[in-house]
């Protein structure tokens, strides 16, 4: 079991999250739908994120690079539905944020760090799927003749799950690259495109943290 849960497939990991946030958002805590809903959403990512950072602690570059190339991609329609799915959550966050106007105390101090956890997780589940699409289309690019996958990462060893997901979120902190270089035009099109929806996804998180300090005050 132990073996398992340290390799888990990316729908094992989407599967056993949205698991972890049913429970707990049917769990008859005396609040509302949405305050529910998104306390599931952080459990849910919670679980998720568990399990990939497990993943990258026991994967080396050789089993990074079989996994990548078989089980682990993100194909178009997972990766489209985690979209919408932060987009909703984004939503959500903004319309609990406007609720704690209201509240005082207590309430207004939890539905407060409540969004701000929400958000977070909303940011990293956004970047980490990008990193294991990263992963899967370097060594798939290398399988298919490109010498370098089309990221060139400084040193002399092939990357694993770390190398991507500091790629990844370096390019959601700054929607730029670093000391990673997209040497080829898929990969310098699918980064900009995650570099695009991070930039907007930023200025949300500034929007919200503007609101989060006004309702505070």
């Amino acid at each position: 079991m132990r073996k398992h849960l340290s390799a888990t497939t990316g729908r094992q990991r989407l599967f056993y999250g949205g698991v972890a946030g049913a429970i707990v958002a049917a769990i008859p805590w005396p609040f509302d739908a949405m305050t529910r809903g998104l306390a599931g959403w952080c459990a849910g990512v919670a679980v998720y994120q568990l399990f990939t950072w497990w993943l990258a602690e026991t994967f080396d570059a050789q089993r990074t690079r079989e996994r990548a190339q078989s089980l682990d991609q993100p194909n178009v329609v997972i990766l489209v539905s985690m979209l919408v799915v932060i987009g909703a959550s984004v939503v959500a966050i903004a319309m609990l944020l406007q609720q704690v106007k209201l509240m005082s105390g207590l309430a207004r101090a939890g539905h407060i760090a409540l969004g701000v956890v929400a958000l977070v997780g909303s940011w990293l589940m956004m970047h980490t799927i990008y990193a294991f699409h990263y992963a899967h289309r370097y060594y798939i690019d290398q399988r298919e003749g490109s010498p370098d996958g089309g990221l060139d990462f400084p040193g002399k060893e092939q990357p694993d799950y770390f190398d991507f997901l500091y790629y990844a979120y370096v390019v959601g902190m700054t929607t730029q690259v670093s000391d990673v270089q997209a040497t080829s035009r898929e990969m310098r099109r699918l980064t900009l495109v995650h570099s695009v929806l991070a930039f907007a996804f930023n200025m949300l998180v500034l929007a919200l943290s503007v609101n989060v300090v006004a309702a505070a005050m």
